[in-house]
């Protein structure tokens, strides 16, 4: 039996051509479930799936972002750990990231001359993926769960290779181009871009943010229409209404953009508005911040009579 399957086949094993020579019904036997066995483990290998096969062939060691001028506090995160990130310190591992605090700021320089990745303060950005795939495609996918972000991206050069930045509102992906990310606390994602396109994706559609136009992603919505870039700073202040030791503030900003209160991130609605109360400082005067998702920043003073 043993012989007539390696006719078929064509292969030879060394327990086979024994068998030849060796008629011994014992040792016959032996053989026989030797073949057997390489059969068996050859087709476990010929019958791996085409997804396992690609894990293989993926490989991570290659890829990294660089820590790049930290200015203030700037953290770096391994898993349940932190410690203060320093120029030159590496992000590998699916999970590392950057936080920054208040005032502080960084750079991350990606692999191999890819781009920059310009994070603001109030910032938390962690490596979802990253690796280099089967065809020498760069894949590399970031979350940014609140806060600001500028990317600088080089045109890629392998046709599969792609960047996301993934946020609770949607993922703006890009294969080269220069734009800005903002995330509100409530998930809010505000989009703007320089040079390129930058495809917006949530709610099983995607909407392309081309070169000097900007949107905004809500959490459990598509992305909006795309609108002419601003770039805006502007607060327009509509009441400030004092009670007690706090004070009450409606107005509106730029819908993409961050708005930032007595140091403390706030949120607004789809139109930009809001409406919330803050302590009154001693001398009355609240700072206001407001930054766009390409890193413009206005501080405001606002003096409550």
């Amino acid at each position: 039996m043993c012989v007539s399957f390696f006719e078929i086949t064509g292969f030879r094993c060394a327990s086979c051509l024994f068998s030849l020579k060796e008629s011994t019904p014992k040792t016959s036997m032996k053989n026989w479930w030797t073949c057997n066995l390489i059969v068996v483990l050859v087709g476990l290998v010929g019958t791996l799936p085409a997804s396992s096969a690609k894990d293989q062939l993926e490989v991570r060691s290659d890829r990294w972002l660089e820590v790049r001028h930290p200015i203030g506090q700037v953290l770096y995160l391994h898993g349940t750990k932190s410690q203060p990130a320093f120029s030159g310190m590496r992000l590998q591992a699916v999970g590392d990231g950057i936080m920054t605090k208040q005032g502080a700021s960084a750079v991350l320089a990606i692999d191999i001359g890819t781009g920059f990745i310009n994070i603001s303060e109030n910032t938390q950005l962690n490596i979802q993926n990253l690796f280099t795939g089967r065809h020498g495609e760069r894949i590399t996918q970031l979350q940014v769960k609140a806060g600001q972000v500028r990317l600088q991206i080089h045109r890629f050069t392998n046709s599969l290779s792609r960047l996301e930045i993934r946020t609770p509102a949607g993922i703006a992906g890009v294969r080269g181009t220069e734009f800005g990310i903002s995330v509100q606390q409530s998930g809010k994602m505000g989009v703007a871009t320089i040079k390129g396109n930058v495809a917006t994706t949530a709610q099983e559609q995607t909407v392309l943010v081309s070169a000097g136009f900007q949107n905004i992603t809500i959490p459990g919505e598509p992305p909006s229409a795309p609108v002419l870039l601003q770039d805006d700073t502007s607060l327009k202040i509509r009441e400030l209404l004092v009670n007690g030791n706090q004070v009450k503030i409606i107005g509106s900003i730029d819908p993409v953009n961050l708005l930032i209160i007595s140091k403390q991130p706030q949120n607004t609605d789809a139109s930009g508005k809001f409406a919330l109360s803050v302590p009154l400082p001693p001398n009355r005067k609240v700072e206001v911040i407001v930054e766009t998702p390409l890193g413009k920043k206005q501080l405001y003073e606002l003096a409550v009579p």
